[in-house]
């Protein structure tokens, strides 16, 4: 027989599981986000994958408190050297993405050309 007790014991179990959920999707998003960007800067995603690495509360641009989600991967111009890059989440919406300097894709090796930091960071708001 279902009791109060029961209900009450399960509530916080049910809870954590739509949070843990809810995270997998927010994920599944950042990534989707991350392969589109790496597609339009014309580098290659390495391992299709990302890795949490902060989660915290925040405020975004509107100053709405929120679960702000940052995310690492890994990604490479020629092949040959790993880069980093980090994406910023709040809640689902987008906060920005960011590439390490890396050098560009197609310039000549002996030109150095390199793309800073500023100029790989792309904010919707």
């Amino acid at each position: 027989m279902l009791t109060l007790e029961h209900i009450a014991l399960s509530l916080p179990v049910i809870m954590i599981a739509a949070w843990w959920w809810r995270g997998i999707g927010l994920r599944d998003l950042a990534l989707r986000q991350v392969q589109y960007h790496c597609r339009k800067a014309d580098v290659q995603l390495l391992d299709e994958s990302i890795v949490l690495r902060q989660l915290r509360p925040c405020r975004n641009r509107r100053g709405r408190w929120g679960i702000g989600r940052s995310y690492a991967f890994e990604f490479t111009v020629t092949g040959e050297r790993r880069y980093s890059g980090q994406i910023h989440l709040h809640g689902a919406q987008l906060q920005g993405i960011a590439l390490d300097p890396h050098p560009f894709p197609g310039a000549p090796d002996d030109t150095g050309t390199i793309i800073h930091e500023s100029d790989n960071v792309r904010s919707l708001h």
